[in-house]
């Protein structure tokens, strides 16, 4: 893009633009909610007498934007497994979800903003009313922001043009310079959809699937790749059920995990890229089918994820800092923006390990069925050049014991975590957002003893630390001939001393002399002058 100037003397001046695009913050917020609702245990299902596992999944369904607030309508999704009470003292589950709405002020809001909800399972517990009644208490995290998308225009060069003698000297009577910008361009920004169509069959030698008790998907890994006009998204999907045997009407248990690859189209995308792809797990479903055989043995998983999408690069952009006219006026209109730049990209993987004892009047482990773990980051400090990441992960055990019959037991515990990394030559105050994201793709759970078990995880941390820069833009230029008055007071030549702070693009700017022309006269062959030393000005 050129801006056309058309100064006094009858030339014409051209700045060339450059079109970027950035974003910035422009609004955001965190809120907390407390959940709690009593749940009647449907007829058809058999009396609690214990909660064996639960979990649950947060889910949006609408946002509604109005000025400086949102309202933010969704509901938690549970699943509970437990023992019945009576003589055969079996196992059955039930779900549900617990509806909220709340309202959550966003300063700066306005009702056609694009507001981005991510949302956290603080904590869940479930409690027995009596045998037919169960309250359901937890606490969510809701954390709305809106981004909002800068256009700026850089001017990166000056370009003369014109008539006449004005026109053609008017380049050799400016005196221009140029400095160096770094920041994040945002190439793509989106919203899509990727569809995840998976099956497993149970392995030979499992019984047929006849009552599902429980069943659950989760996404254990996924990570995100630019390619030329499209993301490639790659992970796995850990399933893992428990049912009753379509013959004996025996409990049975079966855990996999699920490879699963796909694409979203990503117009502009290259890769090299630097993606920041958050995700939400929208619509899923489990179903058990039937086989080429008509036996009930394959588990199919439908998922949809969907994607939160940004694509950036770095660029680096030598624009035009400042003006000065040698012989003509320039008045500069500047002006201070705003970029945003990447600090830092952390990938990092933690090993931990965790011992979990069971207490005296708990039965003892014959077998390992299942381990959930959660990682939740509870704190991102940033101090004496450090990141400091702290949280836990929530682990939940599920064992097989011989005692008081066949049945699966609960044990639960957390693991502590604290991840330092170093932050050279970074302004702890400029640090504007940091994007983190916690997975746990590796698990394992080995038996110590009849009463002890450990749990083993490899954590994976990726991390994008963005920063807020502020610089000086030229905006305008405006030039005109030299005021007489200013003529009469310049001197033919002066000897100048160099005081502290002095630069050649000062001096020359005081004294409408080109900065070549200094060097010149004084014999110089760089731009540095030190304070003392004694510089020819010649006009």
């Amino acid at each position: 893009m050129a801006q056309v100037l058309r100064c006094r003397n009858g030339g014409q001046m051209e700045l060339l633009k450059k079109n970027i695009h950035t974003e910035r913050i422009k609004s955001k917020a965190l809120l907390q909610v407390p959940l709690e609702m009593d749940i009647n245990v449907p007829d058809v299902k058999p009396d609690v007498a214990k909660v064996i596992y639960d979990c649950g999944k947060i889910k949006v369904d609408e946002i509604k934007t109005g000025m400086n607030k949102i309202w933010v309508k969704g509901c938690l999704c549970y699943q509970i497994l437990y023992r019945t009470d009576g003589e055969d003292r079996t196992l059955a589950g039930m779900d549900g979800e617990v509806p909220f709405m709340e309202e959550i002020y966003l300063d700066k809001l306005e009702g056609q903003d694009r507001v981005i909800c991510r949302t956290n399972l603080e904590d869940l517990r479930v409690h027995i009313i009596n045998s037919r009644k169960l309250s359901i208490q937890s606490v969510i995290s809701l954390e709305p922001r809106v981004e909002e998308s800068i256009s700026e225009e850089l001017c990166v060069e000056l370009d003369h043009t014109g008539n006449g003698d004005s026109g053609k000297n008017l380049e050799s009577r400016l005196e221009y310079r140029k400095k160096s910008l770094d920041f994040l361009e945002t190439i793509v920004k989106k919203r899509d959809l990727l569809r995840i169509h998976e099956e497993t069959h149970l392995p030979a030698g499992m019984p047929d699937i006849g009552v599902t008790l429980w069943k659950n998907a989760e996404i254990s890994s996924i990570s995100f790749r630019p390619m030329d006009e499209k993301m490639g998204i790659t992970g796995e999907i850990s399933i893992f059920i428990v049912y009753r045997e379509d013959a004996t009407d025996k409990v049975n248990w079966y855990e996999t995990m699920i490879p699963f690859n796909g694409s979203v189209e990503c117009q502009n995308s290259r890769e090299g890229m630097i993606a920041d792809v958050s995700y939400e797990i929208g619509h899923e479903e489990i179903s058990i089918r039937e086989d080429s055989d008509g036996e009930l043995r394959l588990i199919g998983v439908e998922m949809t994820v969907e994607l939160e999408i940004k694509l950036y690069e770095r660029e680096n952009t030598s624009i035009v800092a400042d003006v000065y006219g040698v012989s003509c006026e320039v008045q500069t209109e500047i002006d201070t923006r705003q970029f945003r730049d990447l600090c830092m990209e952390l990938n990092t993987e933690e090993k931990l390990t965790r011992s979990i004892k069971l207490e005296d009047a708990e039965p003892k482990i014959l077998q390992v069925c299942h381990c959930d773990a959660q990682a939740k980051l509870q704190e991102a400090s940033f101090q004496n050049n450090q990141v400091s990441l702290s949280g836990e992960i929530d682990l939940q055990v599920l064992y097989a014991s011989n005692e008081e019959g066949a049945g699966l037991y609960p044990v639960k515990s957390a693991v502590p975590f604290e991840v330092v990394k170093e932050l050279p030559d970074i302004d702890e105050g400029q640090i504007e957002q940091c994007s983190v994201s916690v997975q746990i793709p590796q698990q394992t759970v080995s038996i110590k003893d009849s009463s002890q078990l450990e749990w083993r995880g490899n954590m994976n941390i990726k991390m994008l630390l963005y920063s807020t820069k502020r610089a000086d833009i030229l905006t305008d230029l405006n030039i005109a001939p030299i005021n007489a008055d200013v003529l009469e007071k310049l001197p033919g030549f002066a000897i100048y001393y160099v005081k502290p702070g002095d630069s050649l693009w000062q001096i020359g700017k005081k004294y409408y002399v080109s900065v070549e022309r200094i060097k010149e006269m004084n014999n110089l062959t760089a731009d540095e002058i030190k304070p003392g030393d004694k510089l020819l000005i010649v006009k």
